[in-house]
């Protein structure tokens, strides 16, 4: 009876140890995760929800697929929840249930390792801290995370539009000095790590680094506030509330630099200009055209305008807090003083009136334009000196203001040319200055060249047209006195051709006079060779052919009379005979008889 007793006994043992076996064996199907808790047995004093160690409450441990786990159903209880899933362009924000306690200065947990939130037990027993994390979850991938212990919220990915920069506002970090507007600089691969821009003693407020544009960036919203184009304007909410500082979606535009320009740069931070000094800030290497503010700072570079500037032609991403760009014409100006009308005040030379001088009380209205070309080396002085945007509080971003081109153009070509008129009106008669245009156009030249040399402007061609009076009479005396100035010309030219051809004639006598010559003495060679009436004859022969008469006569001297008269046949042969003597050459001090 005993024995039997002891059997049943054994094999109900037996068969419970079996039951237990099979119910303590703990599958997590795919696609989920399984969270572990412990009805009894000892508390974890450290943790208040969430135990590392095998204590009563829920475990920090997950139960992943794959794996196969023995739980005793006594003790444990399993629920199975879905995998946390992070879709693409998006990132996960993860929340601490449990840890330890965060430090005060801080509103994030640090950073631990712990698998990207996947293993529980390392994220407790390295310090995790309790609450929002530092550390984001990447998109596009499904995580085993234990849901106990941590919560995910989704969110979209920062994106920064392509032609434009992303601005950042840290929410967390230290706090800057006083005297500093923006945070120093930490390497923080463009703030998608967080804890490394805290760990770097990164601060809080605005920073010095951009983001570019046509990219997409895994960022803690919670630590970090980005100011893109699709996020300014009023209203726009930030880490330190309401802002509205008058940032527009214009100002986060990468600055291009036409053709025909330059961009001149005013630094908004940086070391105060010294007083006694040039107020254009010198060359700081290294920056990248300003595309690294923290290396201009640290270089020395001063607020205010720079020598440094921007080339025509090139695109660049720059802070809009830190540097404000302005762009002056280079190529040719061609400036007027004329009026104008309300749509061309935005002109160079806007503030160039017409002008008018009032000499002997006759009003002479004058025609004027200059063209001019700023060379880039004279731009940013130009700029330092007659202003515009200069200022070094406010919003930067490119700027193209006339201002400074037209005070220069006003206080320095514009004067320059009032000056003049002023000394021509006071010192010169109406007489004089009409009939000195050119030479009052050459004196205005030199003098404007000379004011703008020290500017290192150069000047290119000044025009002056004639003067046109407001007084009819005085237009008619101009009409006389231009009349008489042309029959005095054309009287000059007249006179100048009668010498013209008075020594044409001169020249023509001396030739002449050098062909009698010439004849004489061959003549007089062909006498001494063939004798006097040889070639006396051979002269009435050469008279005869010319005359019209025919090459052979026959007959008599009837017939030969016939067409040729006796009397011109008598003198054909004395002006042969004459001619057949030897003549007396002409001697070189009968020119001026022969002439």
């Amino acid at each position: 009876m005993v024995v039997m007793v002891f059997l049943v006994v054994l094999f109900g043992l037996a068969a419970g140890a079996g039951w237990l076996a099979l119910a303590s064996r703990r599958q997590v199907p795919a696609g989920r995760v399984g969270v572990v808790t412990r009805r009894f047995g000892r508390g974890d004093g450290r943790f208040r929800w969430v135990t590392p160690e095998d204590a009563r409450g829920v475990q920090a441990r997950g139960l992943v697929p794959g794996r196969t786990y023995w739980l005793d159903p006594v003790r444990y209880s399993v629920e199975f929840v879905d995998v946390t899933r992070v879709p693409a362009g998006h990132i996960g924000l993860v929340t601490a249930r449990d840890g330890m306690a965060r430090p005060p200065d801080r509103t994030l947990g640090r950073a631990v390792d712990c698998d990207n939130f996947q293993d529980g037990e390392r994220f407790l027993l390295s310090h995790g801290e309790q609450g929002q994390q530092v550390a984001t979850l990447a998109g596009d991938t499904s995580y085993h995370i234990n849901t106990a212990l941590f919560t995910v919220e989704t969110v979209r990915r920062t994106h920064v539009p392509e032609g434009t920069v992303g601005l950042v506002i840290a929410r967390g970090g230290r706090v800057r000095p006083p005297d500093r507007p923006f945070g120093r600089f930490v390497e923080c691969d463009n703030f998608q790590n967080g804890d490394a821009f805290l760990r770097g003693g990164g601060e809080q407020g605005r920073q010095l680094a951009i983001l570019t544009g046509g990219t997409s960036y895994d960022i803690n919203p919670r630590l970090f506030d980005v100011v893109t184009t699709e996020t300014v304007g009023p209203g726009r909410r930030s880490g330190h509330g309401l802002r509205d500082d008058g940032l527009t979606a214009r100002h986060l535009r990468t600055i291009a630099i036409p053709v025909g320009h330059i961009g001149v740069v005013v630094a908004l931070d940086g070391d105060q200009q010294p007083a006694d000094e040039e107020q254009v800030g010198p060359v700081v290497p290294g920056h990248r055209n300003f595309r690294l503010p923290w290396v201009f700072l640290d270089g020395g570079g001063r607020r205010g305008v720079q020598r440094e500037t921007l080339t025509e032609g090139s695109v660049y991403a720059v802070n809009p807090w830190f540097v404000r760009v302005l762009l002056i014409p280079t190529r040719l100006l061609s400036l007027e003083w004329t009026k104008r009308d309300g749509a061309k005040a935005s002109r160079y030379d806007a503030e160039l009136l017409p002008i008018t001088v009032n000499i002997q009380g006759y009003r002479l209205n004058v025609e004027l334009s200059q063209n001019l070309q700023i060379p880039e080396a004279a731009a940013p002085r130009l700029v330092s000196k007659f202003g515009g945007d200069t200022t070094t509080s406010g919003l930067g971003g490119l700027v193209d203001d006339p201002v400074p081109v037209q005070r220069f153009v006003e206080r320095v070509l514009g004067s320059t040319v009032e000056t003049y008129f002023n000394a021509i009106a006071a010192s010169s008669t109406v007489e004089d200055f009409l009939t000195e245009h050119a030479s009052n156009r050459t004196d205005l030249a030199a003098q404007v060249r000379n004011a703008l040399a020290a500017w290192s402007v150069r000047a290119e061609a000044t025009n002056m047209g004639l003067a046109e009076a407001d007084d009819p009479e005085l237009d008619a005396i101009r009409q006389r006195i231009f009349v008489a100035r042309m029959r005095g010309q054309e009287l000059a030219e007249q006179e100048e051709n009668a010498e013209r051809l008075s020594r044409i004639r001169e020249i023509e006598q001396r030739t002449e006079k050098r062909q009698r010559q010439l004849d004489a003495a061959v003549l007089e060679r062909e006498i001494e060779l063939l004798g006097q009436d040889t070639v006396a004859m051979r002269l009435f022969l050469t008279e005869l052919k010319v005359m019209k008469v025919p090459e052979v006569v026959s007959g008599n001297a009837d017939e030969l009379l016939r067409f040729l008269p006796v009397q011109r046949a008598l003198d054909l042969i004395d002006r042969a005979k004459q001619q057949a003597r030897p003549p007396a050459l002409p001697k070189e001090g009968d020119a001026g008889a022969a002439s």
